[in-house]
């Protein structure tokens, strides 16, 4: 129960390591509740949207639940997903990136693509809000199974944390929630492809992993699971 609460904190609450090693070795070790603190997420945009849709437009619906769903994880993924753009630039210290130019760009994508496909996807955006949330914590999942190139002290003890069965607890939660249909298990196919690309990109870059790219990864993960429901 206490690696559940760890999970829920930290993918939900935006709660962060305080030098207390404990807590990210029960992250780590509560990794297979990622998918069930998406599903959870995605529940709650689902009823949002259920009560909203009857009196606003599509266009004004989209920005609301963007909106809920920023606060909901207190914008901890978009402000790591900042920090991953802004120092993927060749400054080593904050005070020597532009700014955070590239940083505030990447925020301003993310959130016009996911409010532009909630508002296209039609007929399955209740299913798209339930489980865009939970594709995105189970390709971290993948992602942070053997990942080791990782300088920061918490972030190495997460991935270090990660076994082979949380990895397969997670997917198997994961397969039941997404075997709703064709459509679904194609995207939750690109989006763990996703995970698994970055994970190689990184390492070929030999960048050292930190908590930041965590939220990069979740954030970039629901706008792909987003986008693909709004294409397909």
């Amino acid at each position: 129960m206490q690696n559940a609460l760890a999970a829920f904190k930290f993918l939900v609450l935006g709660d962060r390591f305080s030098g207390r090693q404990l807590n990210a070795e029960r992250v780590g070790s509560g990794t297979p509740y990622f998918p069930l603190v998406g599903l959870t997420i995605g529940v709650s945009l689902a009823i949002l949207n259920r009560v909203l849709e009857p009196y606003l437009e599509s266009e004004i619906l989209g920005v609301v639940l963007v909106t809920f769903l920023i606060f909901m994880t207190r914008a901890a993924h978009l402000a790591g997903t900042e920090k991953t753009f802004a120092l993927s630039t060749n400054s080593k210290t904050a005070a020597d990136r532009p700014v955070g130019i590239y940083g505030l760009l990447a925020i301003l994508l993310i959130i016009l693509f996911k409010i532009r496909s909630i508002e296209v996807i039609g007929e399955m955006r209740g299913l798209s809000l339930v489980l865009a949330p939970v594709f995105a914590r189970w390709s971290l999942v993948i992602f942070l199974y053997r990942s080791t190139s990782a300088s920061d002290e918490s972030a190495r003890c997460v991935a270090e944390n990660v076994r082979a069965w949380h990895l397969m607890i997670a997917t198997a939660i994961t397969l039941a929630i997404f075997l709703v249909g064709t459509t679904a298990l194609w995207i939750g196919l690109c989006v763990s492809l996703f995970a698994l690309l970055s994970r190689a990109y990184l390492r070929w870059r030999s960048v050292d992993l930190s908590c930041y790219h965590f939220d990069a990864l979740v954030e970039l993960g629901e706008t792909l699971s987003f986008a693909l429901f709004a294409s397909l």
